[in-house]
């Protein structure tokens, strides 16, 4: 989080290296309202473009979700938008095309298709996504995730969309008095979800200072009067996590585990829950602890998610907050997934990803169109090369340079979501709009890249002239998804019959800027998919009751030059913006649900090798910010960690040498004192480390 220090400078000058490389003033810099693709908590944002450039990312105000912090991997990994490998012009065969030239290409290929399938993306918007569907048709549209990602995911929407506990917003999160984290190293998976556990953590001091009179804003205060004291926080992990310094207990386990102690804590806070065989005197102990900190205290929190790997932890996580949920109304529950659109994407309906592979492979289906998708992230190489070498026709739209792009017959160059707009559903289902930061024609009009239902539409021939034709028909095709079109104001909204501007007033040497190309300063580009114009032309009030949240660009206000200038835009500092912060719940509370009744068997360490752990970390963990250069800069390298008993057992040190799935790994080790024994782990998503099959059992030897 140490990217938040740029945002305290009262004036605004105060910036950090990757923007000092490419400076220029904020008030220089076009924006437009937009959401951070790191992980799903959907933290809004501030993109600033200069010359056709991503130049910075700061926070945009949502006192329900980000409130004033961005984590660095959200405010630094914006650098793929800029990278110069990029996919920028259509590719039909080895040829360079033009967009024209693609979409006049493109019927006739597909005409010459046997059957066409689609394979959507959970970093695509509902809208790109939704018009893949349409193209294929809903039989043929496959989510574009792994097996696990998939049943993960699934469970987190049918828990948080028809359970009896709504998912918790940060600002909730804060609130709690006692937190039990089920398997999820937030800090990796969801880092703002772990700031906001910090500050639950921190709460025992505000209720101390309120019984004696301290305010709030009396850090030091407060700090001598609660010395070491915090509310109680849980830990049960597979390795260590960086919120251990502040939990009560941690408990070290394999996911199965994990999700046996999840499941004794339900049955304990209510008997009518499934029972757990076999669980070991320490256990239990736990269990009872944790089970009576969370029945004593106000607002029980219980968060777990996607990234153990395991539906049964997301079920013993459920089962927890739903017993609590009978004793206490004030119940919170925050489940993370793994991506931007993840929850959005299982909204659609999609059929598994590995049925699209086998219809490949087997020529039951010869064309296929892969949406802003790097499949070999989602299942084996192997099986990836077999389906995509059967395919007759390989169409890849996406904005960046991936082993999939590689394996094309065509490529379309889609645009990020800087460059476009379309709306995406976090973790607890609030669906957002992103707007298009800046238009890349107007710098180079050889540009190619377009947005991805752009492309769908022209193959479709829909009629979708323009976004909001879009996202009616997601909203009219899927009755779930009905509230989208209320995440943010249509392309028609006015205010004093102008649009918002997407430039302060002050914005300088517009005409200067082409100066080197032409002295005529060329019309600004017109946009007809949102209520916002190109230009500092348009409605720029300031710190404004009547601009709605969504359409709100950037603070900025006479003798604010910083993110401060956000309390110019709230009813109070801390509180909510005028007007309501941005997004739509799309989840009503459910009536109340029977419990999860199946518990898993214990762990037990194979004779035959070690059970292959997926660990997360924060830098290299998101597909998209682990290509910005300052992201990869800080990136660990590759390596498998082991428990120091299994180290110390095999003689492994420095050095390991691991055989999974066909594959053999010559890797650098981490010795860890917090990982159980018989697992390794490997991190997540990373070069040089192959996609895993859930229970994978790798061999391990001391390298050479």
């Amino acid at each position: 989080f140490s990217g938040n220090l740029t945002e305290v400078c009262p004036t605004g000058v105060f910036t950090d290296k990757t923007h000092s490389e490419r400076y220029n003033r904020k008030w220089d810099m076009q924006s437009a309202p937009s959401i951070c693709t790191g992980c799903a908590v959907g933290c809004n944002v501030s993109p600033g473009e200069r010359y056709g450039e991503i130049r910075r990312i700061e926070n945009r105000y949502n006192g329900e979700i980000n409130g004033y912090f961005l984590c660095d991997r959200g405010r630094f990994g914006y650098g793929y938008t800029n990278r110069k490998d990029r996919p920028r012009q259509p590719f039909v065969g080895s040829r360079e095309v033009s967009a024209e030239a693609a979409l006049k290409e493109l019927p006739a290929l597909l005409k010459q298709s046997g059957k066409l399938i689609g394979i959507g993306s959970p970093r695509a918007s509902l809208e790109s996504n939704f018009a893949l569907r349409e193209l294929v048709g809903a039989a043929n549209f496959h989510d574009g995730v792994s097996a696990l990602d998939r049943a993960s995911n699934q469970r987190v929407l049918e828990v948080l969309s028809q359970g009896p506990v709504a998912a918790a917003t940060i600002r909730e999160i804060e609130t709690a008095d006692a937190v039990f984290i089920l398997g999820e190293d937030l800090t990796s998976t969801a880092p703002r979800l772990a700031l906001a556990v910090r500050q639950a953590g921190r709460g025992k001091a505000r209720e101390l200072g309120k019984e004696k009179k301290v305010a709030e804003w009396q850090v030091i205060a407060l700090a001598d009067l609660v010395q070491r004291d915090k509310h109680p926080v849980f830990i049960a992990a597979a390795d260590s996590t960086r919120l251990d310094d502040i939990a009560a207990e941690t408990f070290r386990a394999t996911p199965e585990d994990i999700a046996r102690l999840g499941h004794a804590v339900a049955q304990r806070l209510d008997p009518t829950a499934p029972a757990v065989a076999g669980l070991d005197d320490a256990t239990a102990a736990l269990a009872d602890r944790i089970a009576a900190t969370l029945a004593a205290a106000k607002r029980p929190l219980v968060m777990s998610g996607a990234g153990t790997g395991s539906v049964a932890v997301i079920e013993a996580a459920a089962n927890i907050a739903w017993a609590l949920k009978a004793r206490n109304n004030d119940t919170l529950l925050s489940l993370s997934v793994a991506e931007a659109n993840s929850i959005g994407l299982s909204m659609l309906g999609a059929a598994p990803l590995q049925q699209a592979l086998e219809q490949l492979s087997s020529g039951a289906a010869d064309t296929v169109v892969v949406l802003e998708n790097d499949l070999y992230r989602r299942a084996p190489k192997a099986l990836v090369d077999a389906a995509l070498s059967k395919a007759r026709q390989v169409i890849v739209i996406d904005h960046q340079a991936t082993a999939t792009v590689d394996k094309a017959t065509v490529v379309l160059p889609a645009a990020t979501v800087f460059e476009g707009d379309g709306t995406f559903v976090n973790q607890e289902g609030r669906a957002q709009r992103h707007f298009q930061v800046f238009e890349p024609t107007y710098y180079d009009k050889t540009a190619g890249q377009r947005e991805s239902w752009y492309w769908l539409d022209a193959l479709l021939e829909k009629g979708w002239r323009h976004l909001d034709d879009v996202t009616a028909a997601v909203a009219a095709g899927l009755p779930a998804l009905a509230g989208i079109v209320d995440a943010a104001p249509q392309a028609s909204f006015r205010l004093k019959g102008m649009k918002i501007a997407r430039e302060p007033h002050r914005y300088s040497g517009r005409t200067a800027m082409r100066a080197n190309q032409s002295v005529h300063e060329p019309r600004q580009p017109q946009d007809a998919d949102t209520a916002m114009s190109f230009s500092m032309e348009g409605y720029n009030g300031v710190g404004s009751q009547d601009r709605p949240a969504a359409l709100t660009p950037f603070a900025w206000s006479p003798g604010w030059n910083s993110p401060s200038a956000w309390n110019k835009f709230q009813d109070e500092i801390g509180g909510a913006l005028r007007g309501g912060d941005a997004g739509v719940q799309l989840f009503a509370n459910g009536a109340k649900r029977s419990y999860f009744s199946d518990v898993p068997a214990g762990f037990k360490p194979s004779s035959n090798g070690f059970r292959v752990l997926a660990l997360h970390q924060h830098f290299g963990e998101d597909e998209l910010s682990s290509r910005a250069e300052p992201i990869r800069e800080r990136m660990p390298l590759a390596h498998v960690a082991i428990s120091r008993g299994d180290a110390e057992r095999l003689g492994v040190n420095g050095h390991a040498q691991l055989q999974l799935d066909g594959v053999t790994l010559n890797l650098p080790t981490r010795i860890s004192d917090a990982l159980p024994l018989g697992v390794v782990g490997l991190p997540a998503g990373f070069d040089g480390v192959p996609f895993l099959l859930p229970g994978t059992v790798a061999q391990l030897a001391k390298g050479v």
